[in-house]
C-alpha cells in the first residue's frame, strides 16, 4: 500500500481499559497504532477476545477512550474551528500541570530506587520502583506531546508577528525541557524551561484572546499556509476530545454494520421507516423526498421497491443485511466498522454481500474498516490485514503479503489452523496453537503472545516488543526480528 495515499483515520497508542473494580481494569486495547487510508478495505483479524470490535467501537467513540488519539482526516481543522481549537486552548494549563506531577512523582520513585541500590534482598523490589517510574515519565512524556499539538493549534490561530514570536519561544522551551526529561536529572533545569514555556504561553493567550477571530479563521483557511504549519500541529479532528453533540455531527460521516442484522432492526417498524429515520434525524426533507430516497436506497443494495412495506419478519437474513447497509450508507458517509458483517450469513450469502460491499465502495469511495475471524474471507476482500491478540498489534501488512510470508509466530498459528486438502500429506502441527488466551485483567509480562509461543525466549517473558517495519509496508511486534529492526532504523 503506497504512502502517497491520503490517510482517513490516525490511530495513535490507543488504549481502552474497562474497569472492574478498585484498581482492577480490564485492558481491552493497549498502546494500538495504525493508520486507514482513504476508500482501503482494511481488516482486523484474530480469536474471540482480542480486541477487534472493541476497537471499531472505539473509532467510532461509541466506548470512549482511555487514553490516544483518533485523529480523524474526512473534516479539517478549519470546520471545527473555532469551537475545537477553543476548548483544546483552555487545556493546555492542564497538560502542562500533569507533565510536572508525573515527573515529580517518578523523580522521587527513582530516589526511592537508588536508596535500596546494594541493599541485600532489594533487587525485586528495586526492579518494581525502577518499573513505575518509567510508566510515570512515559506519562509525562504523553502530556508533553499533547501540549505541544495544543501549541500547534494556537499557532494556527493566529495572524500577529507578535504572538506568533511568543509561541514560537514557549515551544523552544518545551523542546529544551523535554531534551532534559530524557536524561532523567536535572530536576531544576527541566522545571525552570517548563516554567518559562508556561509564561510565554500565557502572554501569547492574552494576546490572542483580544484579537477578532474571523480574519484568523480566514486567514488558516488558506492551504498553503496550513501546509507551513504541518510541522506543529495534526490537522485533523482528534475524535476522543469532542463533545457528545459534536461527535453526533460525525456519525453522519462514520457508520457501523453490525454481525446480526435482526437485532439491528426494529420488528415493530417497517424497512421504509427504519431507513427513512435516518433522513428524519440528520436531514431537513419533505416526507415525498425521504420515502424516495429511501426506494432508491433499497434498488441500490439489491431489494425491490415493495420492501419498504414489508416488516424485519419477511427478510432473510442477507435481505436484512441489506437493509442494514442502505442505513449506514443513507448519508454522505465516509467510513463503515463492519463487524463481522457477514459471519451469520450462508457462504452464498456471503458472496452476495461482499460483492455489493465492494461495488459500493467502489462508486462512493467508501473505507471499509472490516472485523471478522474468516480469515478466507479478509483474504480476499481486504487491501491490508491487522493481526491483534490480547488487545495488541501483532502484525500488520498487505493481504498478499500476511497469506504468503507472515511473520509473527500468532499469525504463522492461525494460518495453521485453517482446514487444507493435502492428498496424501501430512498436516503440519509445527505451529498449532495450544493453550488459552490470558485474562486481559492480569496480561503476562513482556510479549503477550509468549505464553503460547512455540519460540518464546527470555526476552520475551521480560520485554514487551514494539511494533517496527521489517520489510516496506510490514509491520511486526515480536523479538525474533529484533535483528532486522536495528538494519532498517
Amino acid at each position: 500500500m503506497s504512502d502517497e495515499r491520503k490517510i482517513l483515520l490516525d490511530i495513535k497508542e490507543l488504549k481502552k481499559y474497562f474497569p472492574v473494580r478498585k484498581n482492577v481494569s480490564v485492558k481491552a486495547l493497549e498502546d494500538v497504532s495504525f493508520s486507514i487510508y482513504e476508500g482501503e478495505k482494511f481488516g482486523v483479524v484474530g480469536e474471540s477476545g482480542c480486541g477487534k470490535s472493541t476497537l471499531g467501537r472505539v473509532i467510532l467513540q461509541l466506548y470512549p477512550q482511555t487514553s490516544g488519539a483518533t485523529v480523524y482526516y474526512g473534516r479539517t481543522l478549519n470546520q471545527m474551528c473555532p469551537r475545537y481549537l477553543a476548548k483544546e486552548i483552555g487545556k493546555l494549563p492542564e497538560y502542562q500541570k500533569k507533565a510536572s506531577e508525573f515527573y515529580q512523582k517518578a523523580l522521587a520513585v527513582d530516589k526511592e530506587a537508588a536508596a535500596l541500590e546494594n541493599q541485600p534482598g532489594q533487587d525485586k523490589k528495586r526492579a518494581e520502583l525502577e518499573e513505575k517510574s518509567l510508566e510515570m515519565k512515559k506519562n509525562a512524556s504523553r502530556q508533553l506531546r499533547e501540549g505541544a499539538r495544543t501549541v500547534g493549534s494556537m499557532i494556527l490561530c493566529r495572524d500577529l508577528s507578535a504572538v506568533q514570536s511568543l509561541f514560537e519561544q514557549a515551544r523552544k522551551e518545551s523542546a529544551e525541557a523535554a531534551a532534559i526529561y530524557k536524561k532523567g536529572a536535572q530536576t531544576e533545569a527541566f522545571s525552570e524551561h517548563e516554567r518559562k514555556a508556561g509564561e510565554l504561553r500565557n502572554q501569547a493567550w492574552t494576546q490572542y484572546r483580544g484579537k477578532d477571530i474571523l480574519p484568523i479563521v480566514e486567514r488558516a483557511a488558506d492551504p498553503t499556509y496550513l501546509d507551513e504549519l504541518d510541522q506543529y500541529y495534526e490537522t485533523g479532528i482528534n475524535l476522543g476530545k469532542l463533545t457528545r453533540k459534536e461527535m453526533r455531527e460525525m456519525r453522519k460521516e462514520m457508520q457501523m454494520i453490525f454481525q446480526d442484522p435482526a437485532a439491528s432492526l426494529d420488528p415493530r417498524q417497517s424497512i421504509g421507516k427504519s431507513i427513512e429515520e435516518v433522513f428524519i434525524i440528520n436531514a431537513d426533507y419533505p416526507p415525498a423526498v425521504r420515502k424516495e430516497k429511501v426506494m432508491e436506497l433499497l434498488e441500490k443494495v439489491g431489494l425491490k421497491r415493495e420492501h419498504y412495506y414489508s416488516y424485519p419478519h419477511a427478510l432473510s437474513g442477507g435481505q436484512k443485511q441489506r437493509v442494514g447497509i442502505a442505513r449506514a450508507i443513507a448519508l454522505d458517509t465516509k467510513f463503515i466498522v463492519l463487524d463481522e458483517a457477514v459471519s451469520a450469513l450462508d457462504v452464498s450469502v456471503q458472496a452476495q454481500i461482499l460483492l455489493l460491499l465492494n461495488e459500493l465502495s467502489a462508486e462512493k469511495h467508501l473505507t471499509y474498516f472490516f472485523i471478522t475471524h474468516d480469515l478466507g474471507v479478509v483474504k480476499h476482500f481486504c487491501d491490508r490485514i491487522m493481526v491483534m491478540y490480547l488487545g495488541n498489534v501483532c502484525e500488520l501488512t498487505d493481504s498478499i503479503k500476511l497469506f504468503h510470508k507472515p511473520l509473527h509466530p500468532y499469525t504463522k498459528s492461525l494460518l495453521a489452523a485453517v482446514p487444507r486438502l493435502k492428498v496424501g500429506q501430512e498436516h503440519s502441527t509445527e505451529s498449532v496453537l495450544e493453550g488459552d488466551v490470558p485474562s486481559a485483567m492480569n496480561p503476562p509480562k513482556g510479549c503477550p503472545f509468549h505464553t503460547r509461543c512455540s519460540q518464546c525466549m527470555e526476552i520475551c517473558k521480560q520485554e514487551k516488543p514494539a511494533i517496527a517495519e521489517i520489510e516496506p509496508g510490514h509491520f511486526v511486534a515480536c523479538h525474533l526480528y529484533d535483528d532486522a529492526r536495528v538494519k532498517r532504523s
